[in-house]
């Protein structure tokens, strides 16, 4: 028989801050064998993300128990826990853009052997050795010399895999770990996850059945912070996207010229020219998905376009928006509006739901004025439109990584757009979500909006795609 590597008995728990102690896992029975890989399925908000901090030692039980082995005898300890495992996951990448940390890719993947979020002594050699044959085999060798925080989305997503897997934990737990990985890379990261599966035992979590990996050798099911063995009747989903359109969302743009309009334009990050001379229109009418290898410029395109990041000179960007006199640029930006990991990473406040739309008003992070009952009635029906009503008082850190999505739609619509630049806009959405998302999407094009699409995944694609083009190290070739 294969030794139990960690065993939960009768394990439940509640976040912290929450008066009401509504348990988030309820009564979790779960022993974890060496080389038993398991996956868990269930949509957004069953409690995954929640499961696997426990099983990391990250979280804390409020009932029953935990333990984990450490190769002698079993122990309750967070320590053992966090020192057993290794996890990878959405709020952990954010964690890092959060803090803004200047490491380099090679101190990121030194710091997966204690588990520490900086390099606290000077690394090992062995330690280093192997650190950089993680990086060849995920085709990363390149990001060692560069600060974390001139990389990209997808390219800090694969130093945190390879950080995880570095030091061989006897537990890798992985939550929708290859969102945001462009396919090449996605296949490197399964090529090696598949050799460390002869080691260590994984457990992760995937909206994305189809590209389970073959040696999985268990499924697991969770509803309601609840494990089942077998998938639960479909019931009737009381969080899909409501498809009731709103008239005043989003305006009709009649204008024969184009709605954004770039020239020449070559952009900087951190001194380092990311874009190189783009040229592009955005047509009423126009929805454009852009694709490109991970670090090819992509993000930086949609920043620039909204205004985060700014073209050098000589070049230009210019608006032709519905026209009003002495138009500031606080309101013109509330007509481009961004959608991204990286804006959601930055939003560091703890509000709730209902704030977090009622932000997009001003696209402010936080909260800064009063707001009529007009606002609030608004910013409420934009949560029911992206599926959340009765979040409207729940904490954004209470919510799921799918629902915080869906929450960050709400929040961008709440300006009334006429562009939105969605950046991998489905991460984390389960296969409903996912749907109810694009189908929001198709009927705000309806309406009038245009937008900009960023995906890995052609299942992502929207119906209402009609202009293409590839990003490639920084230059823009327009496809279709």
């Amino acid at each position: 028989m294969s030794q139990i590597l960690c065993r939960l008995e009768n394990a439940g728990l509640f976040l912290p801050g929450d008066m009401q102690r509504r348990l988030i896992l309820k009564d979790i029975c779960l022993e974890i064998a060496k080389s038993e890989h398991i996956v868990l399925i269930g949509k957004n908000g069953a409690g995954k993300t929640t499961l696997l901090r426990l099983l990391h030692g990250e979280a804390w039980t409020t009932q029953g128990s935990i333990a984990w082995f450490d190769g002698r005898e079993f122990s309750s300890s967070r320590i053992t826990g966090l020192a057993v495992t290794s996890l990878v996951s959405p709020a952990m990448q954010e964690n890092f853009q959060r803090h803004a940390w200047d490491i380099t890719g090679r101190e990121l993947l030194l710091t997966g052997f204690d588990g520490t979020d900086l390099l606290y002594s000077d690394p090992l050699p062995q330690r280093v050795k192997r650190a950089e044959e993680m990086a060849d085999a995920l085709d990363a060798t390149a990001l060692l010399s560069r600060s974390i925080l001139e990389l990209s989305q997808g390219q800090l997503r694969l130093l945190l895999l390879g950080r995880a897997m570095v030091r061989k934990p006897s537990l890798l737990l992985l939550d929708e770990c290859t969102d945001g990985l462009d396919a090449r890379h996605r296949a490197l990261f399964a090529k090696a996850l598949e050799k460390l599966a002869e080691e260590s035992t994984i457990v992760l979590t995937t909206h994305r059945e189809s590209m389970l990996p073959d040696w999985i050798s268990k499924k697991i099911y969770i509803d309601d912070g609840m494990l089942f063995n077998e998938p639960r009747a479909l019931e009737e989903d009381t969080e899909s996207i409501s498809l009731v359109s709103s008239q005043d969302a989003v305006r009709k743009n009649g204008q024969p010229e184009p709605l954004i309009c770039v020239e020449k334009a070559d952009v900087y990050v951190h001194g380092k020219k990311v874009l190189h001379n783009i040229n592009w229109e955005l047509h009423a009418g126009e929805n454009w998905l852009l694709q490109g290898a991970n670090g090819s410029g992509k993000s930086t395109f949609l920043r620039m376009l909204a205004g985060d990041e700014q073209v050098a000179w000589p070049g230009s960007i210019t608006f032709s928006l519905p026209r009003e006199d002495n138009i500031p640029f606080t309101i013109l930006r509330r007509r481009v509006r961004l959608v991204s990991d990286y804006s959601q990473a930055l939003y560091e406040y703890d509000v709730t739901c209902l704030e977090l739309v009622l932000s997009g008003l001003e696209n402010t992070i936080g909260i800064y004025r009063d707001f009529s009952e007009e606002e609030r009635a608004l910013a409420a029906e934009q949560l029911a439109r992206v599926g959340l009503q009765g979040k409207e008082n729940g904490s954004i850190r209470s919510v799921s990584t799918g629902q915080l999505r869906r929450a960050f739609l709400a929040r961008a619509l709440m300006g009334f757009p006429l562009v939105l630049l969605l950046d991998e806009a489905c991460t984390g959405l389960d296969v409903r979500g996912r749907l109810d998302y694009l189908d929001v999407l198709d009927r705000l094009v309806d309406e009038g909006l245009s937008y900009v699409f960023v995906s890995h995944y052609r299942e992502d694609i929207p119906t209402s795609i009609n202009r293409t083009a590839l990003m490639r190290e920084g230059r823009l070739e327009i496809t279709g």
